[in-house]
């Protein structure tokens, strides 16, 4: 795509994009984030998209990342509560009570892809396409963090053997 193309749909169709992102996050910061992806994902993708249909095309993709902006938040801020809490519930009945200190000691990244992949028994490639990252990287995050609480319970004598195959100790 040449610049031109790219800075005249900015010029045209930012200030709309912009607002309707703000609004749908609730958030002038995520909302200018999710704008600049969307136009990331223009500069990249767009280039086939017809001149009449450049609006339509970044409203669309904006929506779009919106709504995996609110389903991450919504999970993280489930994930986070159920942390706060550490007590196993219906639906973090997947972790040993006596991992809990350990999971919360995790980097936010990794326990969000730890619930996502355990909790809620998703594929990395599902994961990866709610988080806006590679499955490779999804993958690496996951079994490094798995790695993590095998060795620091392991180090501190918690559990049997402290070792996780695929995180199946973690239950």
């Amino acid at each position: 795509m040449d610049n031109e193309r790219f800075e005249s749909a900015w010029s045209a169709h930012g200030p709309a994009v912009l607002r309707y992102c703000t609004y749908s996050t609730g958030s002038s910061q995520e909302g200018e984030d999710v704008a600049a992806e969307t136009f990331i994902r223009f500069l990249v993708k767009g280039g086939h998209v017809a001149p009449e249909s450049v609006e339509a095309w970044l409203i669309r993709v904006a929506r779009n990342l919106c709504a995996t902006h609110h389903r991450t938040a919504k999970r993280r801020r489930l994930l986070e509560s159920h942390l706060a809490e550490g007590l196993p519930t219906e639906t973090t009945a997947w972790i040993r009570p006596d991992s809990w200190e350990y999971v919360r000691r995790l980097k936010e990244s990794e326990r969000l892809t730890i619930y996502l992949r355990l909790a809620e028994d998703r594929s990395f490639a599902d994961i990866a396409r709610l988080l806006g990252k590679s499955e490779g990287a999804v993958k690496m995050t996951f079994y490094r963090a798995i790695d993590r609480l095998r060795h620091e319970m392991k180090r501190d004598g918690a559990g049997p053997d402290a070792t996780f195959v695929g995180g199946a100790d973690l239950v």
